[in-house]
């Protein structure tokens, strides 16, 4: 059903598969999609089982299907409770924590500065800026790497009197990839893996 111009991939193997390496960068990727929408401004819009990783097998247009592409999997859901979809729903706490993920007015150059690659490289896949909290100093600092290896950020320094702690990290393991109370951080530069993202917090 639907077009057949997808713009996709599936991570190495086509369909369903028991490669744990192909299916770990899946559920990396559905994780970074969901880092990058609860930080982008406005209303975020999710599918029925994004939250466990429900699939419609590269079906763009379900509408008319009554069968398991349609149907909420309430067992896959049980299934991912404690990696999943704590990952998600510890995500939408965070951005429902922090009103300067949540403005009524589009940002404006004082409230957020990018870092690294310069936007005329056009080879980058590699994306990092800081949304800053004018009030409280609670600057928060996030970072996308699509390349397919590691890339060493330079963390810019926190606000006075703050230090940053990483919140999320994409590529470890549950429950690390995600630590609401932040793990502080040592050092000025981050290794990012490949096909993953991170979120630091400003903390005193």
């Amino acid at each position: 059903d639907g077009c057949n111009d997808n713009f996709s991939w599936n991570c190495g193997v086509e369909g369903e598969t028991n490669d744990s390496n192909v299916l770990a960068l899946r559920s990396r990727q559905m994780k970074n999609f969901h880092v990058a929408l609860m930080i982008s401004q406005g209303t975020p819009m999710m599918l029925m089982g994004d939250e466990y990783g429900h699939t419609r097998y590269g079906n763009n247009n379900s509408y008319g299907h009554d069968t398991c592409i349609n149907n909420f999997q309430w067992e896959q859901l049980a299934e991912r409770r404690y990696g999943h979809f704590r990952f998600f729903s510890e995500m939408i706490k965070f951005r429902q924590n922090h009103p300067i993920l949540k403005r009524d007015r589009f940002l404006s150059k004082n409230d957020v500065t990018w870092h690294e690659d310069c936007w005329d490289n056009l080879e980058s896949k590699f994306l990092a800026f800081t949304i800053h909290d004018h009030n409280s100093g609670g600057d928060i600092y996030l970072a996308f790497n699509a390349h397919d290896y590691f890339v060493d950020a330079v963390i810019p320094p926190a606000p006075h009197h703050k230090s940053w702690n990483r919140v999320v990290d994409t590529n470890l393991e549950s429950p690390n990839d995600i630590t609401p109370e932040g793990v502080p951080l040592t050092g000025s530069g981050y290794r990012i893996a490949s096909y993953s993202s991170i979120l630091l917090k400003a903390k005193p």
